[in-house]
């Protein structure tokens, strides 16, 4: 029987090594439920454990964490948050995710097709969520992959994929911080801590945007208001917005200082509600 905990998988891709991290807790359900995430710019499988408590919850709930890594943006230089970070192909329209063509998606997808090979997964409850610009890749990897997939949840990352025909609709639960001074709920020119100034769009148009995605109009949304949360609906996907929330994950450790992120907030603890939302989908095989 495999042992629990971390373990480091390297992967051949594209012609490049590529790893990522599967945490497999102590007593797991088989076949086992997958969540895979993918940490933001300049983050790692470490930081993404750190920030999101995913292992926690796993060895709690009896499921399997992947946390693939991205490749630096010069792969051949050291790795360095502002001028070298590790980041994801995440889509076009911003400094966080233009990059020289890199096949993460390709990536990702051979992930998921290694963890048969050793582990006893279960291919309708394969989920996948991602902070920032991981949120970002999120939304490319489900647009591109849809069939893989039971649910998504980005976190803080906007959609960024152009669509040439709608994909069949994949439950989806976003959230942001009304706080965010990297992803502004209403959009507009931000100062990014990497010395650029650009446009970011606003969280209803990336909602927007992920419906029409998925065949369904805008017209369609609901919205309702809880203590300090701003909730919008339609079919299965889900915008929530934190008013007490900044560039943080919800719930979750912050890394960087908060004169660059903003404060987190407790409100609700983000990777528990994703994981009931979660629990809800399955997606058919065969």
């Amino acid at each position: 029987m495999a042992e629990s905990g971390n373990e480091v998988r390297y992967l051949d891709h594209g012609g490049v090594q590529r790893r990522y991290v599967l945490y497999r807790p102590r007593s797991l359900t088989c076949p086992a439920p997958v969540v895979v995430m993918l940490d933001g710019r300049g983050g790692t499988p470490w930081t993404a454990m750190k920030i999101t408590g995913w292992s926690r919850l796993a060895e709690e709930q009896g499921f399997l964490v992947v946390y693939p890594e991205a490749m630096r943006l010069h792969p051949d230089q050291p790795m360095h948050y502002l001028t070298n970070p590790q980041m994801w192909d995440a889509g076009s329209g911003g400094s966080d995710t233009d990059r020289s063509p890199v096949d993460d998606t390709g990536f990702l997808r051979a992930i998921l097709d290694d963890l048969p090979a050793q582990e006893r997964i279960d291919p309708r409850q394969i989920y996948l969520t991602g902070f920032s610009n991981g949120a970002s890749m999120v939304f490319r990897y489900a647009v591109t992959h849809p069939e893989t997939l039971a649910a998504i949840a980005p976190v803080s990352g906007h959609f960024r994929v152009p669509i040439k025909q709608p994909i069949p609709p994949l439950p989806c639960l976003m959230f942001f911080g009304r706080l965010d001074p990297l992803s502004p709920c209403e959009g507009g020119e931000v100062s990014l801590p990497w010395g650029v100034r650009e446009h970011r769009p606003s969280v209803a148009h990336s909602f927007q945007s992920w419906l029409k995605a998925c065949g369904l109009q805008p017209e369609t949304i609901q919205s309702r208001h809880e203590e300090g949360l701003e909730c919008f609906e339609a079919g299965t996907s889900r915008l929530v917005i934190i008013e007490d929330l900044a560039h943080v994950w919800p719930g979750g450790h912050r890394l960087l200082p908060e004169s660059i992120v903003g404060p987190g907030s407790n409100r609700i603890d983000g990777t528990r509600e994703i994981w009931a939302f979660f629990r809800r989908f399955q997606r058919p095989v065969g």
